[in-house]
């Protein structure tokens, strides 16, 4: 093996000095102390052989290293930096050292820190101490981090990186541009100066950030730099730095998919209730005209001819269940009239009707002092919701009363229907079923939020022995998405 020039040792043995400093590293006390450091260290004379060595090395022990020259611990790729790193050590007397990366017999890399030290004895260098540190878990955790950190810069969706005050602490080029920002800017920014409804309050963030062991799923409007909207759609996920909580929040600009679900369920509710009306005003009085005809024709035939009067009355009832059916068909295509009561009286009918097909008691009342009307949308919404949640109270929560509730004040709406049931199973809004991810639906649509809850209606005639948890679902949700209204507020340009 061919090696670089080393400084020999003279042939008649050690200098007083190298003889020493054997001899103190002999000594048991200095060895266990050595012995405790997780490092490699060697300890080198001039001739770079191994005077002593913490511990073994490969199938070699301690014991059997001395007296070796360290190259021999290095491969043949590693001698020349080796070498010249340890003679510049004997020769300037300054600390140096390399880094170097070996093929273990695994076929990975490992990555090895290697410093070198003079050992000085009255100023003369008598020895080197060579610290070998293994880097490898540091060097692929850094290059992990490194090649996470240019897959984020590069990701369509918006990247962000916030504590458990709901500031953000990092971003990707994404997420700026998402919100009109140059980069960086949003650093330091709390979530909610970005968010419209529901998440425009700051205390909105930290529970979120606090959720244990799953993704929270986050939809918002999101408010960019120039005051303009957009509907935001992403998951929350909780991770902790130091001990303290973060949340990793991925986002993507949703508007274009929103406005055509608006659409397509807009252009749905103006079938049913085009079709709803036409029942109402069309079928529904043409049998009422009919049945008109067959009773003034009962009247005459009562005296020319009786025998046939009960089956003129049988054809009577059997049109007048005909309207019956046909005016169910209707409320149920358009259950929401503007023109005739609106969303309350629609409520009150459907307590009505559930009172009647379920057998079970059912209240509603309401409190509505908005700043403007409901639009036709945003009732005929609600309506669908209340009506899921009264159908989904009797079926599976068995409850024996059911309370709703619609309150409007200023710009935001909140219906309540609250029943004594057995309670809605932790995993309901997760099961397969459509019924609650319908209602979901519904609320993100017109820019709000459902909340499931337990909680039995005041009043309820249970006894505290069996008493029922019951459950409360909680629609919020603005008089207008924040949407429709910036495009209300944005001024319109003036003709050139």
């Amino acid at each position: 093996m061919k090696t670089a020039k080393t400084f020999d040792l003279p042939l008649g043995g050690a200098s007083p000095a190298e003889a020493g400093l054997r001899t103190t590293l002999q000594t048991d006390t200095l060895r266990q102390l050595v012995g405790a450091v997780a490092e490699f260290v060697f300890v080198v004379d001039r001739g770079l052989r191994i005077i002593m060595a913490n511990r073994g090395l490969g199938e070699r022990s301690a014991g059997q290293l001395e007296g070796a020259l360290v190259t021999d611990l290095f491969p043949q790729s590693l001698h020349a930096r080796a070498l010249s790193t340890m003679h510049r050590v004997l020769a300037n007397g300054q600390v140096d050292g390399y880094v170097a990366e070996i093929e273990g017999n695994d076929g990975q890399s490992r990555h090895f820190d290697v410093r070198v030290s003079p050992i000085r004895d009255e100023q003369k260098i008598v020895a080197l101490a060579v610290v070998t540190s293994e880097t490898t878990e540091q060097i692929r955790a850094e290059r992990a981090i490194a090649t996470q950190a240019r897959m984020i810069e590069s990701m369509l969706e918006g990247v962000a990186v916030i504590n458990e005050q709901g500031v953000i602490e990092i971003t990707n080029p994404a997420f700026d541009m998402l919100f009109g920002y140059r980069r960086g800017e949003l650093i330091g920014r709390n979530m909610a100066q970005l968010a419209g409804w529901p998440y425009e309050q700051p205390e909105r963030w930290q529970p979120l950030s606090t959720k244990q062991g799953r993704s929270t799923q986050v939809e918002f409007d999101g408010r960019r730099a120039d005051d303009t909207h957009f509907a935001a759609l992403g998951v929350l996920s909780r991770f902790e730095v130091a001990g303290r909580n973060h949340s990793l929040l991925v986002l993507q600009d949703v508007s274009e998919r929103k406005q055509l679900e608006r659409a397509i369920l807009q252009a749905v509710s103006r079938e049913q209730y085009r079709i709803g009306n036409d029942l109402h005003d069309g079928l529904g009085q043409e049998l009422t005209g009919i049945a008109l005809m067959l009773r003034g024709l009962a009247g005459r035939l009562t005296t020319e001819y009786p025998t046939i009067l009960p089956e003129i009355e049988g054809i009577t009832r059997l049109v007048n269940s005909s309207i019956e059916s046909t005016r169910a068909l209707a409320r149920g295509l358009s259950p929401v009239n503007l023109e005739r009561g609106g969303l309350s009286d629609a409520l009150e009918g459907l307590a009505m009707h559930a009172q009647e097909l379920y057998g079970v008691d059912v209240t509603c009342t309401h409190r509505v002092k908005t700043i403007r009307p409901l639009s036709t949308e945003l009732a005929n919404h609600l309506y669908r919701i209340a009506q899921e949640a009264v159908r989904n109270a009797v079926r599976h929560g068995q409850a024996r009363s059911i309370r709703l509730h619609l309150h409007g004040a200023r710009a935001k709406v909140r219906l309540t229907v609250t029943d004594d049931g057995i309670g809605m199973p932790s995993d309901a809004v997760d099961a397969p079923g459509m019924g609650l991810k319908i209602m979901r639906y519904r609320a993100r649509i017109l820019g709000g939020e459902v909340r499931f809850e337990r909680g039995a209606p005041e009043g309820s005639s249970t006894t505290d022995e069996g008493r029922r948890p019951g459950t409360r679902i909680v629609c919020e949700c603005p008089l207008e998405p924040a949407a429709d209204a910036a495009k209300a507020r944005r001024p319109r340009k003036r003709a050139s």
